[in-house]
């Protein structure tokens, strides 16, 4: 995302888009790919309530919020680019308040990478990267 200090993040983070919603999909391919034709769309404010509730010293995968929604919505499977999109919408947001901070540096993308907002946690980035992220990759090999 461009102009980060432009955008008001809470706001997006808040504003639904008719959402949540089914979508039944008729590409072969991605019916292949995620195993069926539902696909859901989770609203941003479901990610936050999601990633407000990892542990300390646990984390998430992207992965694991989009199969914890498709499961909960009777959907095959949650749709991938939104739910990258508002996550780092939830980080963004919680950066910019003062109060009510989301653990965002607690969801790691789909290959244990890190999210680019990491201004305010730099020190567990650094030990993450080192040393927790191949015990990590280790317990949850794709």
């Amino acid at each position: 995302m461009a102009n980060e200090d432009k955008k008001d993040f809470n706001a997006m983070l808040h504003d639904s888009k008719d959402m949540p919603k089914f979508q039944i999909i008729i590409d072969q391919k991605s019916i292949e790919k995620y195993g069926g034709n539902k696909m859901y769309f989770a609203p941003p404010i479901d990610y936050d309530k999601v990633m407000k509730k990892v542990p300390y010293g646990k984390v998430i995968t992207v992965g694991k919020i989009r199969e914890h929604f498709a499961k909960l919505s009777g959907a095959d499977f949650t749709e991938p680019i939104t739910a990258g999109i508002f996550v780092s919408i939830v980080a963004w947001a919680s950066y910019q308040r003062s109060e009510d901070e989301t653990p965002y540096w607690r969801t790691l993308k789909a290959n244990g990478e890190l999210f680019e907002l990491q201004q305010r946690k730099p020190v567990f980035s650094l030990v993450f990267s080192f040393y927790l992220l191949p015990f990590f990759l280790a317990l949850y090999p794709s």
